[in-house]
This record gives C-alpha cells, sequence and structure tokens, in this order.
C-alpha cells in the first residue's frame, strides 16, 4: 500500500492541494468535519466506476443541512427529474469540498483483489489488533471485539464462494476515505472531531459492517506513519453502528450521489452522457469547479482530470 499512497500523495500535492488549501481556508476555526460517500462500481449500464467523497465542514447541524439539501434536491440522482438552478449554484459557493475517483480497467488498485495480498492483509491485521491489546490496554475490550470480527472474517475466507473482489473493494473505498482524513490533519490543525459517514450498499453491509474496523486500521496506520501520534489522539473519531437504521446524513450524502451519478455516467471516449440530468452536472456542477476534483486511477498510476465547459 506504500506505494499507492506515495503514487495518490504525489498527485494530490500538485494543483488539486491548492484548491483544497483555499477550501479549508475559508472554514479557520471549524474543528468538526465529516466526510459522505458514494459509489458505482460494477454497473454494466454505466461507462465508469466511480468512488466519490465530500468534505464538509460541521458549520450546521445535521437537520439543517438536509434542509438546505432538500431544498434544492429533494431524492437522489436516479429518482429526480432535473437538477434544480440552486444546486448548480450552491455547489460552486464552497461549502463542500469533493474529490472522485474513476477506476479504469485495469488499474493499479486491482491486486488489491487478489487471494494471496488479502490473505496477507488480514493476517497482519489479526496481529496487529492482537499487539494493541497488550500496547494499549485502555482499549483493549475495543480491539478484542475487533480481532474476533477479523478472525470470523479469516475463517470466512477458506470457503469457496467468498467473494474476494467484494473485500477487495472494501479495502480500497477505506483506503481511500482514509487518505482523505489524513490529508484533512495534515493540513488543518484544530480538527477535534471527524466522521466518515458512508452511503449504505454492499460496502457497508459486508460481514457485519467489518468496513469500519478496517477504516480504523488503515485511518490510524496511514496517519501513525505520516503524522504524529499526538496529533491523532487530538481527534475524536464518531463511527456509526447499524448503519442502516442511520438516516440522518442522507441529504448531505445526495451531494456524493449526484457528483458520483454523473461521472460514472460521463463517457470520456465521445463525451456523452444518458440524460439531460447528468449533462447538467457535468457542464454546471463539475466542470471548471475548484471544489470538485476528479482523478483518474489507471494500471499507470493516478492523474487528475480536468472538465471544462464549451462555450455556446
Amino acid at each position: 500500500m506504500d506505494k499507492t499512497f506515495t503514487c495518490l500523495d504525489k498527485t494530490i500535492n500538485k494543483s488539486t492541494i491548492t484548491h483544497f488549501r483555499a477550501f479549508l481556508h475559508r472554514y479557520p476555526d471549524v474543528t468538526k468535519w465529516f466526510l459522505c460517500s458514494d459509489y458505482c462500481i460494477g454497473d454494466k449500464h454505466k461507462a465508469n466506476d466511480v468512488i466519490s467523497f465530500v468534505l464538509y465542514p460541521y458549520i450546521l447541524d445535521f437537520n439543517d443541512w438536509n434542509h438546505v439539501v432538500s431544498g434544492m434536491q429533494k431524492t437522489d440522482l436516479k429518482n429526480c427529474r432535473h437538477v434544480s438552478d440552486a444546486f448548480c449554484q450552491f455547489s460552486r459557493q464552497g461549502y463542500f469540498f469533493s474529490i472522485s475517483f474513476i477506476l479504469e480497467k485495469p488499474n493499479i488498485l486491482d491486486r488489491w483483489k487478489s487471494k494471496s495480498f488479502l490473505d496477507s492483509l488480514l493476517g497482519g491485521y489479526i496481529d496487529m489488533t492482537e499487539r494493541w491489546q497488550i500496547t494499549t490496554p485502555v482499549n483493549a475490550d475495543s480491539y478484542q471485539t475487533m480481532n474476533k470480527k477479523l478472525r470470523s472474517l479469516q475463517n470466512e475466507t477458506l470457503q469457496k464462494s467468498f467473494n474476494y473482489s467484494l473485500f477487495g473493494r472494501v479495502i480500497t473505498i477505506c483506503f481511500l476515505a482514509s487518505y482523505l482524513r489524513y490529508l484533512l490533519l495534515k493540513e488543518k490543525d484544530n480538527v477535534g472531531m471527524f466522521s466518515w459517514l458512508s452511503d449504505r450498499d454492499n460496502i457497508t453491509d459486508w460481514k457485519d459492517e467489518i468496513y469500519t474496523e478496517f477504516y480504523h486500521i488503515l485511518s490510524h496506520c496511514i496517519c501513525a506513519n505520516q503524522l504524529s501520534a499526538d496529533r491523532e489522539r487530538m481527534v475524536q473519531d464518531v463511527y456509526l453502528s447499524d448503519i442502516q437504521n442511520n438516516l440522518f446524513y442522507d441529504g448531505t450524502n445526495r451531494i456524493a450521489d449526484f457528483i458520483c451519478g454523473a461521472l460514472a455516467d460521463f463517457n470520456y471516449k465521445d463525451g456523452s452522457v444518458t440524460g439531460q440530468k447528468q449533462c447538467t452536472l457535468i457542464e454546471d456542477v463539475i466542470s471548471d469547479n475548484d471544489f470538485i476534483i476528479v482523478l483518474n486511477v489507471t494500471d499507470h498510476g493516478i492523474s487528475r482530470i480536468t472538465h471544462s465547459k464549451l462555450p455556446k
């Protein structure tokens, strides 16, 4: 994973970091932040596999955020008829910062779906959580629970029907979410609370919501390697349980849904989309918007894609 981290970090630290710092500069006193995400992977009717993240400053409570977003778009992209002018304007005003990943086939993350890689990774995490029970006894009960879930998953990998492809997808998304948490902590020294609020799908449902364990481990490892231990201890991470029944962030996650849906629909070979609402999103929300970053992941590495609206 170190090579992938280096590749991603190198790309982020080109033009993207300038836009990200400008966004953070708008909220110097905000200490609470949350990250929403949505995914479109493996849909044969879509042009691209996409993972989208949207970072928000906690400047409104979730009821107010939902009210704001629902006032512009009441439903997810697949159920709406058109994209409102208000939503297009809102997306350019710096209330959120989005980074999306388009996964080409093949790409450098594909090896994370291999049985050998995932078996080794899982074994390493089992050993790690056992050590944590000894080195951090104050959290021993939590690490013991984590270790049991990982061991249970290890037993399930012995079954012929075990889905390594989905396992790799979980690791990929957790790694990217962990990287974005690290990026925020690196660039903003007063973050006191953070939460990743994923869309509910087969990623979050898989194996008793074990994605939270992988996210916890990955985010800790990245920050421990790249930042000081004291820096990470300053941050209170809020984890969700029973995610299927947590609906309080649906409004904020709708923005990730719109961005992800538009990028998944856009055909980069001929510039086509399947509907007017996707066209509006590409032209009036994503294009020429410094608050929405699109990265392309190929078998050669990671690079930024820029969208520009053609003059009429």
